[in-house]
């Protein structure tokens, strides 16, 4: 019987039906009397495939010394550094020299009143001026006596000799009968008187002569003290006049003109700038870096500077802090007696350097993990120090790839990959 078109488009209408009523990703074909169905899979949804290796980061450990950075108050000193004072009392009456001033060695700074000292030199001058009429005077004087003297020996001597001849004379005519001998004894009397004479003659020339030294020997003497009393008038007067006694820069005045100055008392202060240096304090820990020659910063004013550790060797004082001096270099115009900031390298301690995040901390032992062929090992290890994000530890080798930060689910011996893509971290087992 022949096949209604009605009844033969029916199963095709079907079809297409179902075809458009199927759930997406299914593929349906259709063969002569047979139909396939067919699913494709659709990868934006689904789930990524399964693994048991957890993803860490790693860093490597490296040898080296863990060191930090401190900041110390210093105080600006200077080698030279003097409170001036005044040798003697007096009213100031100039001031030569202004705060902030440079000055020379001996330069008179500040002058005080000298009137006395003055008049007090010139009368020394007068009294020297008179004991040395004096000296000359009696020079003179016992000059010209010790001639007159002189001349009187010489009398006396020439009389001593006649009397002598006469005395012979009157001896050989009185043993000839020739004179009596009330004649002979009156030669050798004349003689007698002659040599008496002679002597006193002698006599009033050795007086003459002593007495003539022993004025002069006291003369240069009294010559001699009105020299030194010279010399200490020049003295006192030098002392009126207060100056500096090296070069440098007046750091303060004390005193203003008109006001009275007490021997003894301040005056002024200078400073020499070219030996400036500063001291500050630093723990004991840190002292022992600081050897002498060390460079440090210092920062005055805005500047920085450089300064030279010269010593750090003191011991440490009831705050338990060693004092530390340097030298600043350049630092000419800083004001002395001022602050500044030090800034050091302190040595924390040495040893193999790792992240601070590598520490893991379980029942009071520190460890690391280590990543090796895909595996997480947990090393012990000992902290030395800490700074700056970084540990210095014992215990684990140098070159090691340690995890950080640790994963919290992270164990000893599970399987890990390098997330960051690091070499030595271990891949995916």
């Amino acid at each position: 019987m022949p096949r209604s078109p009605l009844r033969a488009a029916l199963p095709l209408t079907l079809l297409l039906l179902l075809a458009a009523c199927s759930p997406a990703g299914k593929e349906q074909t259709q063969t002569g009397t047979k139909t396939t169905t067919t699913t494709t899979r659709n990868d934006l949804d689904a789930a990524p495939p399964k693994t048991t290796a957890l993803a860490v980061q790693t860093a490597p450990a490296q040898s080296g010394t863990l060191t930090v950075t401190r900041t110390a108050t210093a105080t600006l000193k200077a080698d030279r550094d003097s409170n001036v004072a005044a040798q003697t009392g007096g009213t100031v009456t100039r001031v030569l020299a202004q705060e902030g001033e440079e000055v020379r060695a001996g330069q008179v700074v500040v002058q005080l009143d000298d009137t006395a000292q003055r008049q007090a030199l010139d009368n020394a001058r007068l009294q020297v001026q008179q004991a040395q009429v004096n000296l000359e005077q009696t020079r003179t004087n016992t000059a010209q006596a010790t001639g007159a003297l002189e001349a009187a020996v010489q009398a006396a001597q020439a009389s001593l000799q006649k009397a002598r001849q006469d005395a012979a004379s009157a001896a050989n005519l009185y043993a000839l009968g020739g004179i009596s001998q009330a004649d002979l004894t009156a030669a050798r009397s004349a003689q007698a008187q002659a040599e008496s004479q002679l002597a006193q003659a002698r006599n009033n020339l050795a007086q003459n002569g002593r007495g003539g030294q022993g004025s002069l020997a006291l003369l240069q003497v009294q010559l001699e003290q009105a020299q030194a009393g010279v010399r200490q008038a020049g003295e006192n007067l030098a002392r009126t006049q207060v100056k500096a006694p090296f070069a440098g820069v007046i750091a303060s005045l004390a005193v203003e003109v008109g006001e009275f100055a007490g021997q003894g008392s301040p005056v002024f202060r200078l400073v020499d700038q070219g030996s400036v240096k500063a001291t500050f304090n630093v723990p004991p820990g840190d002292a022992g870096t600081l050897t002498p020659g060390t460079k440090l910063n210092l920062t005055a004013g805005g500047t920085n500077y450089v300064a030279t550790v010269q010593d750090a060797s003191g011991v440490a004082g009831s705050d338990r802090l060693v004092p530390v001096t340097v030298r600043v270099q350049g630092g000419g115009q800083l004001p002395v007696g001022g602050t500044a900031q030090v800034r050091y390298r302190a040595a924390l301690g040495g040893g193999v350097l790792v992240p601070a995040p590598a520490i893991q901390t379980d029942g009071g032992e520190n460890a690391v993990y280590v990543a090796e062929g895909g595996v997480a090992r947990r090393v012990p290890v000992t902290v030395v120090a800490e700074a700056q994000g970084k540990v210095a530890v014992r215990g684990v080798d140098a070159g090691a790839r340690v995890i950080s930060p640790v994963p919290p689910s992270l164990q000893d011996g599970a399987s890990i990959r390098d997330s960051g893509g690091g070499t030595g971290g271990g891949g995916a087992s």
